[in-house]
């Protein structure tokens, strides 16, 4: 019983008792594996693997204080610290259902259930190590960021027929998607189900789907999967998000709690139930999501101080139209002192609990405080108010906002969003927090009016088109997709009639989205009608057609 071919390979034995890393380093040594180190705890762990990279890792789930194995696994992908080429097992005594099905959750290599023998322990690390050996130039390419490598060693092991055939056609459909080439992926997607079932296909393919708003195909897929087995939980997953863009929320929050009840130590899942219960109304499940949220926030990478000052804003909208007033506020300051603690290393975090802290003042009807602690914040910028971190300028708009100063509120945005660079997600945030207060009626009317604009383009009736879209604009100002395509009608108007007012009009509708994220769905066409728009006025639109691309349906969302 050897693995004497595997003794140039880096093993670590991760427990709290010391008892198991001798054993398992004993057992490991009788294999012929000579380089094995051990630790005791996540933090350890995290450490070594800065300085040393580790091709096989042996996990125990409960590793005493702090974070356990799941949470470690989670955080050395996070920091990618852990490469695709690496092995990661989960060993574990642990029958807890919720434990072993969060743990499963996050794909570790193995999972072994205590006592281990070293039989077993050899054999899974033989079956393991000879997969990563023969898909060794594949996870290379793709720890080094070189996708497209990636897939032609894919297709080279695919044209081989390879033993290894399915795992190379799951990671070539992932790579492609990973590319923007969807359609490819799903092309594999759906060969592969039309020789059997592979629930990994039908995942991908329901993803491709919901990508493409194709949500009754969608639908479809995954509840064949949940139907086949009711424990597939990332199917539940999908499908909420399936039912949340078809605004059937009362669904959605259905759909997560089945998922919960499954697997309840995801923050992620327990932040996304807190957002349905709100949108729902649920008050009562909305702060019993985010009290689980906080509780799983201790030791998760993906904890970030929003997520409680989100709980904090809401516990002090509660104090307002609930009996235990007292008792929500006391929660919501506890929490703002947590958040200074537990994040105590994050930028700016002393400035962004005092802006929240304000900003439940102002909920709770105590105006002075708030813009005493709001100012304290924006007076102490001696180089100025864009020496704050944009977030923390979110922030403060945000008690500007419950103050009611509105205008305020949107010059702070104004300056974050000119301020942020390359974060999307943040420039996502501050444009839904500028889009705030249009109901879905507005957004509506706003979407009627953009159709029959679209209508009058289409009819070649371009000034009736734009006439409707500035009647549409100041239902939803800052709709990007509205915005451009007023700014297109206007472009093709100006060709017609060189009137230079209509170039300030446009050039005002670009000012208006010039914050738009790169991952937006509108960035390109963004860009290519600025590009447009100066052809124009250099008179070099040599093609009438050029401009007439497809206006946008989309007004009702931002």
């Amino acid at each position: 019983m050897s693995l004497k071919e595997y003794a140039k390979k880096r093993f670590l034995i991760v427990d709290e008792l010391e008892s198991f890393r001798f054993s398992t380093k004993k057992t490991l040594l009788e294999l012929d594996l000579k380089l094995v180190d051990t630790a005791s705890s996540a933090q350890s762990v995290i450490s070594g693997f800065q300085s040393v990279n580790y091709d096989v890792t042996l996990c125990n789930y409960d590793l005493g204080k702090g974070k356990n194995g799941q949470e470690l696994l989670e955080e050395l992908r996070y920091k990618k610290l852990l490469k695709f080429s690496d092995l990661f097992f989960i060993i574990s005594a642990e029958v807890d259902r919720n434990k072993v099905m969060g743990t499963i959750e996050n794909e570790p290599d193995g999972y072994l259930v205590k006592p281990v023998t070293p039989k077993e322990i050899q054999q899974r690390l033989r079956k393991a190590l000879k997969m990563k050996e023969s898909m060794k130039d594949i996870d290379t390419a793709i720890d080094e960021g070189d996708f497209h490598s990636a897939i032609a060693y894919c297709d080279k092991k695919i044209a081989e027929k390879d033993p290894y055939l399915l795992r190379c056609l799951k990671i070539k459909a992932w790579l492609l998607s990973r590319l923007g080439d969807v359609d490819a992926a799903r092309t594999i997607y759906e060969t592969v189900l039309s020789s059997g079932e592979h629930t990994w296909a039908e995942y991908g393919l329901a993803k491709i789907m919901i990508r493409r708003k194709l949500f009754d195909d969608a639908e479809k897929v995954l509840k064949n999967i949940i139907n086949r087995n009711g424990n597939q939980v990332e199917a539940l997953d999908l499908l909420a998000k399936v039912y949340e863009r078809q605004d059937r929320t009362v669904e959605a929050q259905d759909t997560v709690q089945q998922a919960l009840s499954l697997s309840s130590n995801s923050m992620q899942r327990q932040q996304y139930l807190a957002n349905l219960c709100v949108q729902n109304e649920q008050h009562d499940q909305a702060i019993e999501a985010y009290r689980s949220l906080v509780k799983l926030s201790d030791q998760s990478v993906y904890a970030k101080p929003e997520q409680l000052f989100e709980f904090a804003n809401y516990l002090a909208q509660r104090s307002q139209e609930e009996e235990q007033s007292s008792a929500f506020l006391k929660e919501a300051n506890e929490l703002l002192e947590k958040c200074q603690k537990r994040f105590s290393s994050a930028p700016d975090i002393d400035d962004k609990v005092k802006l929240v802290s304000a900003n439940v003042c102002a909920i709770t009807d105590n105006p002075e405080l708030a813009r005493e602690q709001l100012q304290s914040v924006l007076n102490k910028q001696n180089e100025g108010l864009d020496a704050l971190h944009p977030e923390t300028l979110k922030l403060a708009a945000q008690v500007y906002t419950s103050l009611g100063d509105h205008v305020d509120a949107e010059r702070l945005l104004e300056l974050a969003a000119d301020l942020v660079n390359k974060d999307s997600e943040l420039m996502s945030d501050i444009y839904d927090q500028l889009n705030q207060g249009i109901g879905t009626e507005t957004r509506k009317r706003a979407a009627l009016m953009n159709k029959q604009g679209i209508k009058c383009y289409y009819d070649k009736k371009i000034l009736d088109a734009a006439n409707e879209l500035r009647k549409a604009l100041p239902l939803t100002p800052r709709h990007i997709s509205l915005n451009l395509n007023l700014a297109q009608v206007l472009i093709k108007l100006y060709r017609k009639t060189r009137d230079p007012e209509l170039i300030k009009e446009i050039n005002q509708r670009f000012h208006r989205v010039r914050h738009i994220p790169r991952h937006h769905k509108e960035y390109k066409r963004y860009h290519y009608l600025l590009e447009r728009l100066e052809k124009e006025m250099n008179g070099e639109a040599d093609n009438p057609q050029d401009s007439d691309e497809q206006l946008s349906q989309a007004a009702e969302s931002s």
